[in-house]
């Protein structure tokens, strides 16, 4: 596999030179708001090619390589409506000036152009699902380390640890599956062992953006889509040759109870980020490194990571482009699992106290597109995911403790046509990984997938969507099988600035390789396997409204009812061990709100999401285990000139039920409370530097993420973010 991948590279890099490098003409302009204000971060694109920009800090924007023609110019951005203009390039010039580009900004802030929701890019309004979207000044905003650090701030999404969950999708499950699909790009971004998502090993100064599209997706999206998709877009590299540079440093406070306090030092984190790009002609490219450093207010919870990446893209033509990219994590850490007891809430037991794990985890993604016409594009995609780690956590004295290794490879063709009334899209997917580990064997796996779509535009103000996905799955020592995913989506614009949604669709998660083989020992809980496992299985609905009430009041309501079979989970069984088995069908109903309102237009915005669930376990006529009932988080954000100042409040309820089963081991397993999180943020724009000072947990409020684990104590962090 290495020696392919070298291979391409030598040969991209041996035929780039190549292409023809023809005197073409430039687009530029800039794009302001309704004060002839600069916008930064405007997508600006020519529609039916490849070619695109981004809007600089000034507003500026330059599209290179243009052919002869006409076209349409694109551009879009959070928070205000989007605009075409018709553009038409002659022979004589060189340079069209489209001069400034005035925006009118909307109540909608999650406007833009998205490609999650059917694998092409459509405007959000015209998606039959709830969609989520947090932008990369989100992310600066917040100084987020991980993805998963800033999706707690979206509606609907809750995490237990790391374990992320989409409307209750998911409980507790440490370390093993998602019910979540995590894209990078576009393409699957699971490990081949545990199927899990590593948010970790993404460096966050390379993302652009994320969507999350609540509900089943794997009609088109295959296995681990059944509660959700999160697609993290990266950045693509701009015209303007780019040096940015972002460090952070903080500490943690002393925890409430003086009981807990084992340690007299202070317990700092800090990090620091590096990125160049430069784009010359048809060729474009950026490297990035990172390293993040964290003390942890418990013991032994440390961690040190380094990141380094790349990326390439070469427009071979106004209507081709390649694009290569890479990433490289090294993390080492100690291993909290959980508590000693209430009264040492941040230390482990004793025979913890040492564990460590190391963790190497890479990947290089390849993607080629193809405008035919305006009507016509396919595109080719891979990805090869490789994931590694070795710990110290010995099951038998003398074992010499855990590793494993396992590589995931996915690859994948589109092709979407417009015909008419018709926008139809197809492809065809495999996957393959394989597994060397002492906990779970030598086992490798393989995905065969056909998927189709097409959507209907029945009115000017009525679309519909039929889609479908038949995927074969196969895993060493488990029975092949098949599962056929169909969907259905409606969207009803019946008055002006609002619209109705409706959309049923199935979906499946098969067993991952450590549900079906782990056998370890750790922390006292003994883990045996199960080669009995069959799918899971859902079908979701949804039925949701939109409306922009003004242009600075939008409000979305969302139902749903989700039904669930064959839920895989860890369970207590008669011999004391822990074995993952299909135990519990269930059903998840409620609803969600989220609302944004500008207060004072370009001056404060005011935003809400509540969610509420009923997540019943069918089997037993009672609560899902780790489900919050209730979801609140607000955000106030206050903007003037070069200042900003924002505050997040995020509720979560108590869980009804958790297994009691862990109280066997844990000790006060069973001490929860409802979450109440305060954070608050002031940034100020100074010459080239951007300045932010936050407070997180400023109330000191203690709870757990996890089984016997206090979730972040009240942490201070001062960042410094520059480009040039």
């Amino acid at each position: 596999m290495k020696h392919l991948i070298l291979k391409l590279f030598i040969f991209i890099f041996l035929t780039v030179p190549l292409i023809s490098h023809a005197q073409r003409a430039k687009i530029q302009g800039m794009i302001l708001d309704e004060d002839s204000q600069a916008l930064a971060g405007a997508n600006v694109y020519l529609s039916g090619t490849v070619l695109g920009a981004s809007s600089d800090e000034n507003g500026k924007f330059l599209i290179v390589n243009v052919p002869l023609g006409e076209f349409t110019l694109v551009i879009s951005v959070i928070g205000y409506q989007k605009k075409e203009i018709q553009v038409s390039i002659s022979q004589a010039e060189k340079v069209y000036n489209v001069r400034e580009i005035k925006l009118t900004s909307v109540a909608l802030k999650s406007e833009p152009i998205i490609v999650t929701a059917s694998k092409y890019e459509q405007n959000i309004q015209d998606v039959p699902s709830s969609i989520s979207i947090l932008s990369s000044s989100e992310l600066m905003a917040r100084n987020s380390v991980t993805v998963d650090e800033a999706l707690q701030y979206i509606s609907g999404i809750h995490l237990n640890a790391s374990q992320i969950s989409i409307r209750n999708s998911t409980g507790y499950s440490k370390g093993v599956g998602s019910r979540v699909m995590m894209l990078v790009d576009g393409l699957p971004y699971l490990t081949g062992d545990t199927q899990e998502i590593n948010f970790e090993s993404l460096q966050i100064n390379e993302i652009e953006r994320v969507e999350i599209v609540k509900g089943a997706g794997s009609a088109l999206y295959g296995s681990s889509a059944i509660g959700g998709v999160i697609n993290v877009i990266t950045k693509d590299i701009e015209e303007q040759r780019k040096i940015g540079l972002k460090m952070y440093g903080g500490f943690y406070s002393k925890p409430y109870y003086p009981e807990w306090e084992w340690s007299d030092a202070t317990r700092f984190l800090s990090g620091l980020s590096f990125n160049f790009s430069e784009r010359k002609e048809k060729i474009g490219y950026r490297v990035s490194a990172a390293h993040d450093q964290d003390d942890s207010f418990k013991k032994n919870d440390w961690l040190k990571r380094y990141h380094v990446g790349g990326k390439i893209e070469f427009e071979i033509s106004p209507f081709k482009k390649l694009k290569l990219a890479t990433n490289y994590m090294l993390q080492k850490r100690g291993n909290f699992l959980y508590w000693k007891d209430l009264s040492n809430a941040l230390i482990p037991p004793d025979d913890q106290l040492d564990d460590q794990v190391e963790a190497k985890r890479s990947y290089i993604n390849a993607s080629y597109r193809h405008v035919l016409d305006d009507d016509r594009f396919y595109s080719i995609k891979a990805i090869w995911f490789h994931n590694q780690f070795d710990d110290n956590i010995e099951d038998q004295p003398g074992s010499g403790g855990n590793h494993s290794k396992s590589d995931f490879i996915d690859g994948e063709f589109q092709y979407n046509i417009g015909l008419e009334k018709h926008f139809f899209t197809a492809g065809i997917s495999f996957s393959y990984n394989r597994v060397s580990s002492n906990l779970f064997g030598n086992q490798s796996g393989r995905n065969l997938a056909l998927y189709g779509q097409d959507e209907i535009k029945l009115s000017d103000n009525m679309l519909t969507s039929l889609g479908i996905r038949l995927d074969y799955f196969d895993i060493d020592s488990l029975k092949s099988d098949y599962q056929i995913n169909p969907k259905l989506g409606l969207i009803y614009k019946i008055w002006q600035g609002g619209a109705l949604r409706g959309s049923v669709g199935h979906g499946f998660r098969a067993p991952s390789v450590a549900e079906s083989f782990t056998s370890t020992t750790a922390g006292g809980l003994r883990v045996i396997p199960n080669l009995d496992l069959k799918p899971e299985r859902s079908i979701s609905y949804e039925l949701g409204i939109n409306q922009v009430i003004s242009d600075r009041f939008f409000i979305d309501f969302a139902a749903f009812y989700n039904r669930f079979w064959n839920l895989i989970e860890g369970k207590f069984i008669a011999s004391g061990d822990i074995q993952f088995r299909n135990v519990t069908d269930a059903k998840i109903t409620g609803f969600e709100l989220n609302f944004i309102w500008s207060i004072i237009a370009n001056l404060l915005d005011y935003r809400v999401g509540y969610t509420f669930t009923e997540p019943l376990n069918m089997s037993k006529d009672e609560y899902l285990t780790y489900r919050p009932r209730h979801l609140f988080y607000s955000n106030v954000v206050l903007q003037y000139k070069y200042f900003k100042a924002g505050v997040d409040y995020r509720f979560i309820s108590r869980y009804d039920k958790i297994d009691e089963d862990f109280a066997r081991i844990i000790p006060n397993a069973e001490e929860r409370v409802p979450v109440h999180v305060l954070d608050c943020r002031i940034s100020a724009e100074l010459y080239m530097f951007l300045i932010s000072f936050q407070i997180n947990n400023i109330l000191q409020y203690h709870y757990v993420d996890l089984i016997g684990s206090i979730a972040k104590t009240r942490n201070y962090i001062l960042t410094v973010t520059t480009t040039f």
